[in-house]
């Protein structure tokens, strides 16, 4: 019993780290274009586009989540027996 106690919680965590990592962070990209290219952005007399500055704070906080966790993952495949032993 406690083989599978010890695997449902291993494959439990496979699912979480996959899901958050798989799809989470293609799922924040997204969000990031989304508020970047955000439909209520408007063009001034000089022909520039302004945006919202809380949609482009909020894409800029999405995108900087996203290249750290990337980044992070590089540095983990690089160093990650010095890192972790």
């Amino acid at each position: 019993m406690d083989v599978i106690v010890s695997s449902a919680q291993a494959l439990w965590q496979v699912v979480a780290v996959g899901l958050l990592l798989g799809a989470g962070l293609p799922a924040l990209f997204a969000f990031g274009l989304r508020f970047w290219y955000r439909a209520g952005h408007s063009r001034g007399a000089d022909g520039v586009i302004t945006r919202p500055p809380g949609a482009t704070a909020a894409a800029v906080v999405c995108f900087s989540v996203v290249a750290l966790a990337t980044l992070f993952g590089i540095v983990v495949i690089i160093f990650g027996n010095q890192l972790f032993g």
